[in-house]
């Protein structure tokens, strides 16, 4: 890059972008092996360079060549955002793709790599059919069949990694709950199902680290009234277990961790693991658990506490005088449709007649009766506007 320098001179500076090293492990004079931990420098093991043997070809992955592709399936928006990111506004995209080996020139004719089509390609899962991420809602806390399905939502994304993971969160961030709670100087404030920093990192790891290579898998998200189960096709990477992985940082995924790094969604430093367990702890939450499902699936699941959950609304709940003189004489429907009231500030009748699984009538009778005992009142333009909310009466 031909520049001007602080002498006045004409002057160039040139950038080097080193690629990592495939298929082989970097020995020094002494035949050490490190590895690069955090901020630190670890001399490595035998037995623990036996293991980085067998797992290093995992990374050549991403640089072979999906010869079905071409030029036409680049998405291009995807790719200047990430020109920006990485100060190349001015570039072609071909030129960035080629000079960061996404795109390869094989007999005259341009073809993306395996992590160029997963970063680059306007639908990954042409090419590799699993490489999407679906989420499903259910009602309750166990997955159920048949007759009693109780799939509330569903929704699939078969998108480039970054854009997969950010309409992941905005859909995933929509199916949550936040509850109100009644803090101690009186004032309702909101309080999220999970720590949002938990489950996005989760997914953003799911994303960034699973095993490509792996067939017959894709990443799944599971939202039951009581926890959230994420799963990841393929074991850990590297040196990495259940048991370091909050502090031992490897990537498999070498190419597509530093471009999601290049673009903001993933930390460099090993610093994800260990806040997913500091935000649940901040919420007085379970520690998150991993775990190996069939033995190649990775799971994480994050537990929302129902049981305190339900006891802070109860306390809230009972607060008020009017609730708290008559909670006794309330069936367990009416209950239930001032705890969904209290969750959400305010609600309709169709949200409570879903809600509740009974019909309109006999919602708007509950709702009269909790009306007549001043517990709740409404807001709209009139009594028979049918946008009008209902509320908890203060």
């Amino acid at each position: 890059m031909n520049i001007i320098n602080t002498n006045g001179h004409e002057d160039f500076i040139l950038l080097l972008h080193i690629e990592i090293s495939h298929n082989c492990l970097i020995r020094n004079v002494k035949d050490e092996v490190y590895l690069r931990r955090g901020d630190s420098t670890i001399k490595l093991t035998d037995e623990q360079i036996q293991v980085l043997k067998v797992d290093r070809p995992e990374v050549s992955y991403e640089n072979q060549v999906v010869l079905e592709s071409s030029i036409e399936d680049i998405d291009e928006e995807m790719v200047n955002m990430y020109k920006n990111s990485i100060g190349a506004e001015s570039k072609d995209n071909i030129e960035v793709l080629k000079a960061r080996h996404f795109l390869k020139e094989v007999n005259g004719s341009y073809h993306l790599t395996n992590a160029g089509v997963l970063l680059f390609s306007n639908d990954p899962t042409v090419f590799f059919p699993c490489a999407r991420l679906r989420v499903i809602k259910y009602s309750g806390n166990n997955m159920q069949t048949g007759e009693n399905l109780n799939i509330i939502k569903e929704e699939t994304f078969r998108l480039p990694l970054y854009k997969l993971i950010i309409e992941a969160q905005k859909f995933i961030r929509s199916q949550l709950r936040d509850f109100n709670h009644l803090n101690k100087d009186g004032i309702f404030e909101k309080v999220p199902e999970y720590p949002e920093f938990a489950w996005l990192e989760g997914i953003t790891n799911a994303v960034t680290h699973r095993n490509y290579a792996m067939l017959g898998e894709h990443i799944k998200v599971f939202i039951f009234d009581d926890r959230m189960e994420i799963k990841s096709p393929g074991k850990l990477p590297g040196l990495v277990t259940l048991e370091n992985m909050k502090n031992v940082r490897y990537a498999r995924n070498t190419k597509i961790s530093e471009t999601l790094v290049d673009l903001g969604l993933v930390k460099e430093l090993n610093e994800g693991v260990a806040r997913i367990y500091e935000e649940m702890n901040k919420f007085f939450l379970d520690e998150p658990e991993y775990i190996y499902e069939d033995g190649n699936i990775l799971k994480l699941t994050l537990k929302n506490n129902i049981v305190m959950r339900d006891k802070r609304v109860h306390e809230t709940l009972q607060k008020n005088e009017k609730i708290k003189n008559n909670w006794d004489l309330l069936s367990s429907v009416e209950k239930d449709i001032l705890r969904f009231i209290n969750d959400r500030s305010e609600a309709s009748t169709t949200e409570l007649t879903k809600y509740t699984g009974r019909s309109r009538n006999t919602v708007l009778s509950y709702l009269r009766k909790l009306e007549d005992l001043e517990i709740i009142g409404w807001i709209g333009t009139s009594n028979h506007d049918p946008q009008k909310k209902f509320i908890l009466k203060k």
